[in-house]
């Protein structure tokens, strides 16, 4: 069993299941040693979305719980393209529904960041940008996007 999956296991994280985009972009593209992962919101392997916003119907605790869920597929979109052991993030883009005087953005996108260096150790630690919006895809709470090196 290899370390990523020891700490998964250890986390008692199952990676959901994700299906193809519903619209004309591909869920991963890899490129010169990169891989650039498409938006991921906050939907459960359930397939409920997180909805809200920050500072409205929604709390720090609702948006990192969000943060993580979107983490989870971003890792589930990984493993499916090139497998989460050849994985090395290196910068995490991340927006939060929030209403206009909320500014505590960082906070909630701790909840993915945290998971990613949890699950990937050392390769999980990133550069990363936390931004507000006033409206996400499906009424998200949260999406993130990101950019991996191939290792190995």
């Amino acid at each position: 069993m290899t370390t990523v999956r020891k700490r998964l296991e250890a986390l008692s994280i199952e990676l959901p299941v994700l299906g193809q985009p519903r619209y004309a972009y591909e869920a991963t593209t890899c490129w010169g040693g990169l891989l650039y992962v498409s938006g991921q919101i906050s939907r459960s392997a359930s397939g409920e979305v997180l909805r809200g916003r920050l500072g409205e119907d929604a709390t720090v605790a609702d948006g990192v719980l969000a943060a993580r869920t979107a983490a989870l597929n971003l890792l589930a979109r990984v493993e499916e393209a090139i497998g989460l052991d050849r994985a090395r993030v290196l910068k995490l883009n991340a927006w939060a529904a929030s209403a206009p005087d909320f500014v505590d953005q960082p906070t909630v996108i701790d909840g993915a960041s945290q998971l990613l260096i949890d699950v990937l150790g050392d390769h999980g630690r990133h550069a990363r940008t936390a931004l507000p919006t006033q409206v996400l895809p499906q009424g998200a709470l949260v999406e993130l996007d990101a950019t991996i090196a191939v290792r190995g």
